[in-house]
């Protein structure tokens, strides 16, 4: 990109020497035009200055005295007069009639006076007035483009002038006939309104981008290009002659004012479009001391001009466009391809105006091609700072294009995370959920299901034998004369009667077609789903026979203990709950403690017998805790 923004800089650079230098030879604009007249304007004129409370004829006796001096550059540049300045020249009418001329004065004045001096009769001719200030009734010619209609006698005359201007008083003046005059007015005309036309259409266009965007750089862009619009109006006299030829106040101030906004607006639009301020503390210091210094113009302009000449506004402008070069310079060597634009576009102003600069100090002939050449730099410059607008608009977009697409995948990222982290967490919870069943269901000391966790786990099974008719056994078992072990040898060792009960339970009801849970106390319950009454009853005899062949150790001699079993069986009605079959248990049980306990009851309806048996047959028989057959 810099090698391009480089070369860039080289093409324009060519072109706008190329379009000068031709326009220069092909226009030799000094030169008089007419075959009766001969001579160049430039080498004939003399000037003379401190007269401001002249006559034409006090200046014509000033030049009896040797009062005049002679101008020895291209163009005749005095500088800024406040006073103002005369001028004149000699000229010879070598046909034997008079002939009518335009003097077209290719500078702002805001007085031009001519008289014209026939030497051979001694005889002024009638004043004739052009200039900002002058309405346009009264001027010799009603255009935008200053000019004198002057009669020149038969044989030598002189033509003087009276200048008056806030500006610099430099006279790149030209003799043509009407019709020269009223072909390069067209073409001046044509050319001010393409100038003019482009410039509006631009600041048109990136008003309307502010609304829609908001960049600040776009509003600060528009009063950039207004101020220079009111600059070309006011240096090329259009504004006066179209738009404020009514207004004096206004009309004695634009010169300096237009320069003075031009300066500052272009100032603030750099710091603004180049982020000066993030560039660093010095850069942001000399942009902000340019700005107060034109800051400091515009307010003298406006409250007191006639002390503008003092303030050196032409020094303060080179050193300005240097300034603002450097800095652009610098920023874009610092990788800012906006900083680029910004530099090659000014140095398209400042290639055209240096020219222009060179013919006020007279080492260049003032000419149309060198100050056509600035409109050229102007509008250059515009277009270049456009492209750079959109395409930091562009840079801009695809940058937060990419950061979306960066902060897309950063938050895909977050979400896989959030989500890993989510289902981590929710196995967790449901983890700590089922130890937390597991706790409420489950009696600490046996690891059997407590009450809670057999009531739920029995209406399971009683839905189930009611779905598939299959039987329940419902075991009740009881350690016998549990209170007497706890009185003589402790809790801790009916603990682990309760403890080594609860394992063996546990042995036996291995698979998903048996449980066990402890009641409370010394009461604990077995349910095996699908077994017939003869297996149960088998069943419930192998844990009373394992249970009564445990050994409790204490701390004198080793203790049994045995257990109590009530068993019953058959299949679920639809009225049955826990209580039908613990209480039919139940019943067993008191049977069993009443025949002498360790020992096994069971309770049978008989009328369901046969139907139990075919039934038990087929399942579970690969439990290898369930009694053979």
């Amino acid at each position: 990109m810099q090698r391009f923004l480089a070369g860039l800089v080289v093409a324009l650079a060519i072109v706008l020497i190329g379009y000068i230098s031709l326009f220069s030879i092909w226009t030799n604009t000094n030169e008089f035009d007419s075959y009766a007249l001969t001579g160049r304007l430039a080498d004939e004129l003399e000037y003379l200055t401190g007269t401001n409370d002249h006559r034409f004829l006090e200046a014509e006796d000033a030049a009896r005295a040797g009062g005049w001096q002679s101008n020895q550059k291209p163009t005749l540049n005095l500088g800024n007069r406040s006073e103002g300045a005369w001028v004149r020249f000699r000229v010879e009418n070598r046909s034997p009639e008079p002939l009518e001329r335009l003097l077209m004065v290719d500078w702002s004045y805001h007085l031009i006076e001519a008289r014209v001096f026939d030497r051979a009769n001694g005889q002024w001719s009638a004043p004739v007035h052009t200039g900002n200030f002058i309405e346009h009734s009264q001027r010799g010619i009603a255009s935008p483009v200053l000019a004198l209609p002057i009669t020149l006698p038969s044989g030598p005359a002189e033509v003087y002038l009276r200048l008056e201007s806030q500006l610099p008083l430099i006279l790149p003046m030209r003799m043509v006939d009407r019709e020269t005059f009223h072909r390069e007015a067209l073409y001046d005309y044509l050319r001010m309104g393409a100038f003019f036309g482009a410039m509006l259409v631009m600041m048109l266009y990136s008003a309307s981008l502010f609304i829609f965007i908001r960049d600040r750089s776009y509003i600060y862009y528009c009063c950039y290009l207004a101020a220079i619009i009111l600059y070309v109006g006011s240096i090329y006299s259009y504004g006066s002659y179209f738009l404020w030829s009514e207004w004096p106040w206004f009309n004695l101030r634009v010169d300096f004012l237009s320069i003075g906004l031009a300066f500052l607006s272009a100032c603030v639009f750099e710091r603004q479009f180049l982020n000066i301020k993030s560039e660093g503390r010095w850069l942001e210091r000399c942009i902000n001391m340019i700005i107060f210094y034109w800051s400091s113009v515009v307010l003298v302009s406006l409250l007191f001009p006639q002390y503008a000449y003092e303030l050196f506004i032409e020094e303060a402008g080179a050193l300005t466009c240097i300034v603002m070069l450097g800095i652009a310079f610098i920023i874009w060597q610092r990788g800012n391809v906006s900083a680029g634009y910004f530099f090659i576009a000014w140095l398209c102003l400042v290639t055209s105006t240096f020219f222009l600069m060179l013919a006020m100090s007279g080492v260049l002939s003032m000419n149309f091609a060198i100050r056509a050449a600035q409109l050229l730099g102007f509008i250059l410059e515009f277009l270049l700072l456009s492209i750079a607008l959109a395409e930091r608009i562009s840079r801009e977009r695809a940058s937060r294009m990419e950061a979306q697409k960066a902060l897309l995948v950063v938050q895909e990222q977050n979400t896989k995370v959030l989500e890993k982290k989510v289902a981590l967490r929710t196995r967790q919870l449901e983890e700590a959920n089922r130890e937390l069943l597991h706790l409420s269901t489950t009696d600490p000391l046996t690891g059997l299901n407590n009450r809670r966790g057999f009531e739920e786990k029995f209406d399971e099974a009683l839905e189930l034998s009611l779905e598939k008719s299959v039987p329940l056994a419902f075991l009740m078992i009881d350690i016998d004369h549990f209170k007497a072990i706890n009185d003589t040898h402790g809790h801790n060792v009916g603990d682990e009667c309760l403890a080594l009960v609860g394992k063996t339970l546990v042995h036996y009801c291995q698979g998903d077609n048996a449980f066990a849970g402890r009641l409370g106390g010394e009461e604990f319950a077995t349910v095996f789903y699908g077994l017939s009454s003869e297996r149960a009853e088998a069943m419930a005899e192998r844990i009373r026979t394992a249970i009564a062949e445990l050994i409790v150790a204490t701390t004198g001699e080793p203790i049994w203990f045995t257990v109590s079993i009530g068993v019953a069986t058959g299949l679920a009605h639809l009225d049955d709950t826990l209580p039908t079959f613990a209480e039919e248990a139940d019943k067993s049980l008191y049977q069993a403690k009443l025949q002498g306990r360790n020992r096994v009851v069971l309770s049978v309806r008989q009328e369901r017998e046969e139907r139990l048996r075919p039934i038990s047959s087929t399942l579970f028989d690969d439990n290898p805790m369930l009694p053979a057959k």
